[in-house]
């Protein structure tokens, strides 16, 4: 069975992360949802995206997703 790894391409991965950083900046300045805790979930997910973003950018193993082939079949 042979698999191959999908990534984004790597100028479309950066654009993730930047935007990801903008949604950060907004709302870590703007503090909406700051007297319920919604700014530190968030912030955590904004976090998540630009980790996510950089590694699948930069990283030579950096696939997000796999497929799966069985033999006898093309891709």
């Amino acid at each position: 069975m042979a698999s191959y790894k999908v990534k984004p391409s790597k100028p479309f991965a950066v654009f993730g992360a930047l935007v990801g950083v903008a949604m950060l900046v907004f709302v870590l300045t703007k503090g909406v949802g700051r007297d319920n805790g919604f700014v530190w979930l968030w912030s955590a997910v904004c976090v998540g995206i630009v980790g996510f973003n950089l590694w699948a950018a930069f990283s030579k193993r950096g696939g997000t997703e796999v497929i799966e082939t069985r033999s006898g079949e093309e891709a």
